[in-house]
Formats: C-alpha cells, sequence, structure tokens
C-alpha cells in the first residue's frame, strides 16, 4: 500500500491507524480480512518496517513532510487504492465542506441574486463576493460577513454543508440571516430572487435563427430546473435544436435522465448493482415532449451522466444526429457516504445501459457525423463541429 505518514510514527500507531481507515471504508467483513491478514504485525513488525526504514532514509537526508500535509487522508487514499475501482475516491472532512460550498455558487439563486460564499480557513460560511448593484447589495449583505444561522438553523448546529444550501429557494421567498459582521452579530431578512434562465456555470442556452443551442456543462440537481427554464423562456420561437455536451465530464444520473425525458416519449435506462439487483427507470410515455430535428455535439470529454443523455435522446428523440467524436466511455454510476469523520466516501455502485443498446463503459459512444477538431477552438468562429451541426438542420 502506499502511505504517507508523519516521520515520527511508530509502526503501533501506524497499524491502529489503518484498522480505523479500514474499519470506516468497508465495515466488519474488510475489518475481518484487514486483521487476519496483519495480526502477525500488531507489534510493530511485518510489513510496516519498510515505513520505518523510508522514514529514516527521508530522515537522515533531510526530506521533510511538507507543513500542511494531510496524512491522514493520504493513508487512506493508499489503502483504497488497492480496490479495482478507478472511481473510488475519499474527500477529507475540509476538503469535502469547501468543494459543497463552491458548489452552492454554480446555482441560479445566488448568481441571480449576485453574491458568493466560501468556507474560510477557520470553518465559518462566509461572504467572499456581492456584485456592484445586485440584489444581495441592495439588501445589505457585505464582503466578509460571516454567516451564523439561516432560517433559526446555525451552522454550528446543522453544519455548514446544510446550512450553505439554505441559501437556495424560490424567488420571492426570505430568509432570515444571521450574521456576524465586525465582531458584532446582526439579523438580516433576505428576500431571495431567481431566474431559471440565467447562464450559469452548468448552463446557458441561445437562439440562432429558429435553432435553440443549448449549452450543458455539467449535470446538477438543478440542471433539469436550468434546462426547462430556457425551454419555458424561448418557447415557440424555435425549431431545431443543438445540445452541446463536449467537454462535460457529468454528475446526476437521475438529473441526466429528467432532462432526457423532456425530449423523449417511452423508453427505458437498466441499472445493474455490484450486489446482483437489477432496476429498469422508464421514462414517462406522457406528457410534452418536445419532438424537433436535435444535434447532440460530443467529444472525448463527454462522459458519464452527458453520455446518457447523448444516448437516450439518440434511440428515444425525434430525429436526433451524433456530431463529433467519440465520447469518453463511462456507464458505471457511484454512490457517497459521509463518513464518521465528516469526510466522503465516492465508490462504484455498478453501470447502466440505455435500451437496446450494449453498455458503452469503456468504449464511448461513436458520433453518427464524426468531425475532429482543436477543443481550443469550441464555440470560436473555427467551430466546425457546431458548423456541421447547423449545416445538418439546415
Amino acid at each position: 500500500m502506499g502511505l504517507v505518514l508523519s516521520m515520527d510514527i511508530n509502526n503501533k500507531v501506524i497499524n491502529r491507524f489503518l484498522c480505523l481507515c479500514a474499519s470506516a471504508a468497508v465495515g466488519a467483513g474488510g475489518m475481518y480480512l484487514y486483521n487476519k491478514k496483519h495480526s502477525s504485525s500488531s507489534s510493530g513488525g511485518g510489513d510496516y518496517k519498510l515505513i520505518s526504514e523510508c522514514e529514516s532514509v527521508l530522515k537522515e537526508n533531510g526530506v521533510d513532510l511538507p507543513e500542511n500535509a494531510d496524512a491522514e487522508s493520504a493513508a487512506l487514499k493508499g489503502y483504497l487504492s488497492v480496490y479495482k475501482d478507478e472511481y473510488l475516491d475519499y474527500t477529507s472532512p475540509v476538503d469535502a465542506e469547501a468543494e459543497y460550498v463552491d458548489n452552492i455558487n454554480k446555482f441560479a439563486c445566488l448568481i441571480t441574486c449576485g453574491y458568493k460564499v466560501a468556507r474560510n480557513d477557520s470553518g465559518e460560511l462566509e461572504v467572499k463576493e456581492v456584485e456592484d448593484g445586485s440584489v444581495a447589495e441592495k439588501q445589505g449583505l457585505q464582503v466578509g460577513d460571516i454567516i451564523l444561522a439561516v432560517d433559526e438553523k446555525s451552522v454550528e448546529s446543522n453544519g455548514i454543508k446544510n446550512t450553505s444550501f439554505e441559501l437556495l429557494g424560490k424567488d420571492g421567498t426570505v430568509m432570515h440571516l444571521k450574521l456576524k459582521r465586525g465582531g458584532e452579530e446582526m439579523p438580516l431578512d433576505f428576500t431571495r430572487a431567481l431566474d431559471d434562465t440565467i447562464d450559469t456555470d452548468e448552463v446557458s442556452a441561445e437562439l440562432k435563427g429558429d435553432v435553440l443551442k443549448m449549452n450543458i456543462r455539467s449535470v446538477s440537481n438543478f440542471t433539469s430546473a436550468n434546462v426547462n427554464g430556457y425551454l419555458t423562456k424561448y418557447n415557440g420561437k424555435f425549431k431545431k435544436m443543438i445540445f452541446d455536451l463536449r467537454d462535460n465530464v457529468g454528475g446526476s444520473m437521475d438529473t441526466a435522465i429528467s432532462v432526457a425525458d423532456m425530449f423523449v416519449g417511452e423508453g427505458y435506462i437498466t441499472r445493474f448493482y455490484n450486489d446482483g439487483r437489477e432496476e429498469k427507470i422508464v421514462t414517462a410515455a406522457e406528457g410534452t415532449d418536445i419532438s424537433v430535428p436535435t444535434v447532440v455535439l460530443v467529444n472525448d470529454m463527454t462522459a458519464s451522466a452527458a453520455e446518457l443523455i447523448t444516448a437516450v435522446l439518440k434511440q428515444y428523440g425525434s430525429n436526433v444526429t451524433i456530431v463529433g467524436t467519440k465520447t469518453y466511455g463511462k456507464a458505471a454510476f457511484q454512490d457517497s457516504a459521509d463518513l464518521s469523520n465528516g469526510g466522503t466516501l465516492i465508490y462504484t455502485v455498478g453501470y447502466c445501459t440505455i435500451g437496446e443498446w450494449d453498455s458503452y463503459d469503456g468504449k464511448g459512444i461513436s458520433p453518427d457525423v464524426e468531425v475532429k477538431m482543436d477543443k481550443e477552438l469550441k464555440n470560436t468562429d473555427k467551430d466546425i463541429q457546431l458548423k456541421k451541426a447547423l449545416d445538418i438542420l439546415g
């Protein structure tokens, strides 16, 4: 196992710590196997003598562990690396919180209101940006404000992730903030603004004549609402569509199904779980399905949930053409578990197939019309993939 631990840690502590890592990661079954394999080395000998050897060599040659190194996370990642799961990953509590809060900034509510939040070095939820003339500025929010609570749900009791999520909400709803500003606590009643048609880091759209070009850069829980917002905004103004899924590495599988379902009738996706279960998901046979000539733009970084959208549209959509280059090839899907230390474990639970297609996992989806192009030309005047899409739609 590849391990990075502090220089002065002894083998007894190392073994105890690795037992804890194993227990947190794989439960009782994995713990049994771990103890069985390493029971002879509990006194400090065995395989982990190598760690002491490495420690001695490094120390003698003046190599120190970086000041901010997270040895615990490094050790756990080393343990997890022995599994045959290329998507298996561990995120430390600090990184998990920071990443979650950063993602909140990408949603239409905060973008419409014109402010951003972040987890600061003290573990507080801090207002990092407020746009001039924005809804947030007009209501008195300031850079440097520490958000202590939202609607009486405090960061201390509710956690920074759950509290940041409370910032999201419907247009016109009021949230009661408790702030700390300049060391003093103060209340602020804040009326949310939400425009589902505002361009976000995830979704944007534009009309090119009678063609609606929808750019979907990632797939989160809010993507379907953004897509639906643009469809409502441009209702009756387009007769053809382009889905630009280039460089979309995926995201939420359930949201991808919801997005695709807006454009197809009845179809099905099958999930095959590692434990032998199978789950068949049927897209809605009834409802308002948008059936217009469509081109889906893809490349080698179109992956996961974005590939699912591509496959569903191609199999069950009306007059759909895939243009670009072969996609990444990820039909495996993951789940996550919150660990006792506040960190997050992400692991693969199965793979999916679309309709009668074989799994595209590890293979990718081949375009109907292959157009190779330098990625740097995407959405420029030299974007020949987009030009081909427009030519196909006429």
